[in-house]
């Protein structure tokens, strides 16, 4: 039946097309300096020869933009995550289409499809293949953290990322993404029923829904902690770190102890039990350097 064949160049499209506008989208209003840079007066308005004098006073205001407009902890972060996002997002959103193909052609045999063990491999595996798929991408983040705190990129720092850098990240893809999928997808099968061709429509809506939201929402968490997990692998032993709330975000009233504990020792927790941020999903904190 033509009409439980996979949606190959359907998916195939949406693997290539990340939700890069929602991404920037978010970071032009959060970033001073993407603003900055839009909002740069052209050649043309500057130009003597067409308008006459420069203003003084108006390139007085064009310098206190600029000065507004200065690279911060924050600014510099999301501004070199943005094309890892992005990047992560496509190589994710292929792991869907490969994974939701070979469901469907599970579904199309004879044999009615009972359990999500039918479907899926088991969770460990599960979760292997999407931290294989983004395992360059998590490290140039963690890459990115650990230059914060000063560290060179390297190959032995990149093998201490790997080691344990990223634990935190793989946390959150694993909890925030993989395992409500499966347990959608459980479900689907579990209301279908035994029903391949009524099991095939749910598990269709379950896998677009992943695609156009939930992978694009949920890499900016998982390539924060990444990040801040760099950030510590960057810290020499014994300096001492503070936690930075960001300004331009509402601050929760645990990220507001950690930041009013001070510097600690790097690798020592902080009121809320956590060494380093972020400290949840949707955290924009970091952590730094007292120094900074």
């Amino acid at each position: 039946d033509a009409a439980d064949e996979p949606d190959v160049d359907d998916v195939t499209a949406a693997a290539d097309r990340p939700d890069v506008n929602g991404i920037f989208e978010r970071l032009r209003s959060e970033s001073p300096t993407l603003d900055g840079e839009l909002d740069e007066p052209s050649e043309e308005v500057n130009d003597e020869s067409a308008d006459g004098p420069v203003d003084p006073t108006a390139a007085a205001d064009v310098s206190d933009e600029t000065d507004a407009a200065d690279p911060t902890p924050f600014s510099r972060r999301d501004e070199a995550l943005v094309p890892m996002m992005v990047a992560g997002a496509r190589k994710l959103k292929r792991v869907l289409a490969d994974e939701q193909n070979g469901a469907l052609d599970l579904l199309r045999q004879n044999r009615p499809v009972t359990q999500i063990d039918d479907l899926l491999p088991a969770l460990d595996d599960h979760v292997r293949s999407y931290e294989d798929a983004l395992d360059d991408d998590l490290v140039d983040a963690a890459v990115v953290g650990a230059g914060e705190a000063g560290k060179q990129d390297t190959k032995s720092l990149r093998t201490t990322i790997r080691k344990g850098a990223l634990t935190s990240a793989h946390a959150i893809l694993r909890d925030d993404l993989v395992m409500p999928l499966r347990a959608r997808l459980e479900r689907a099968v579990a209301d279908g029923d035994g029903d391949n061709e009524d099991i095939t429509k749910r598990v269709r809506a379950v896998y677009r829904e992943w695609k156009t939201q939930h992978i694009d929402h949920q890499l900016d968490d998982v390539f924060r902690f990444a990040h801040g997990g760099g950030v510590v692998a960057g810290v020499k032993p014994g300096t001492h770190v503070a936690w930075m709330i960001d300004p331009a975000e509402p601050t929760c009233a645990d990220c507001e102890d950690n930041s009013l504990a001070g510097a600690v020792e790097v690798g020592t927790e902080f009121p809320t039990g956590h060494t380093a941020a972020p400290a949840h999903a949707g955290c924009r904190c970091l952590t730094v350097p007292s120094a900074q």
